[in-house]
């Protein structure tokens, strides 16, 4: 065969392996960068989760849980059916034949709960912007059942309500609501199942935090 036939045919096939190795290289320089593509995107969404978690959920999980052992207390010698918002809208309420008159621990403990809804409400209107589309706290709040007997304000999210309370509540303990019409605002009590609710939300983040830093090492494995 011709020297020249035979050299035009080594070329050819060293063309052909060459760009055989192009391609190959090029497929997978494509395949690595999607691969640090969908890295990168699951970094950023366990950043995200992240950010909600420690920004906002579990702060307001503390301020929630300072609370409530405060409210324990200034509740535990008061009678059964006694509401702290509409007795301070209407002090003269009878409890059976009694009526209930704040002592001196009761209005530290009082005014105490309200300086923590001041730090819920302030962590809400700063914060809330990170809940997202997260549906437990952006839609209406419908209560599940073992609260269903409380007449709440309706078409309200779960913390438009806790912070109304907040409010209402800090107002009337100021007797800045006069002669204030007790129905109106019997709507507007504490929102109890919040608390849950953020416990659940808070758990929920934790698992997909966990899920993505387990996807972020099998990606780089």
């Amino acid at each position: 065969m011709d020297a020249k036939i035979i050299s035009a045919w080594v070329a050819f096939f060293g063309t052909l392996v060459v760009s055989g190795i192009t391609i190959w290289q090029n497929f997978q320089i494509r395949k690595d960068n999607k691969k640090e593509e969908r890295r990168k995107r699951v970094i950023d969404e366990k950043l995200n989760y992240e950010k909600k978690l420690n920004d906002f959920y579990i702060p307001l999980r503390h301020c929630l849980e300072t609370r409530k052992p405060l409210f324990k207390i200034f509740i535990k010698d008061k009678p059964e059916n006694f509401r702290t918002l509409t007795y301070l809208l209407d002090k003269d309420q009878l409890y059976g034949d009694a009526k209930v008159r704040f002592n001196n621990s009761d209005k530290a403990l009082i005014e105490s709960i309200i300086e923590i809804g001041k730090k819920i409400e302030n962590l809400i209107y700063k914060k809330s912007y990170l809940i997202g589309n997260d549906d437990e706290f952006v839609n209406n709040y419908i209560p599940r059942a073992d609260y269903s007997h409380i007449p709440y304000e309706n078409n309200m999210t779960i913390l438009s309500l806790l912070v109304s309370h907040i409010v209402v509540l800090r107002l009337a303990y100021k007797d800045e609501l006069d002669e204030a019409n007790v129905e109106l605002y019997e709507g507007f009590v504490f929102p109890n199942e919040v608390n849950i609710r953020i416990n659940e939300k808070i758990e929920s983040l934790r698992t997909k935090i966990s899920l993505c830093q387990a996807k972020i090492i099998v990606s780089t494995s």
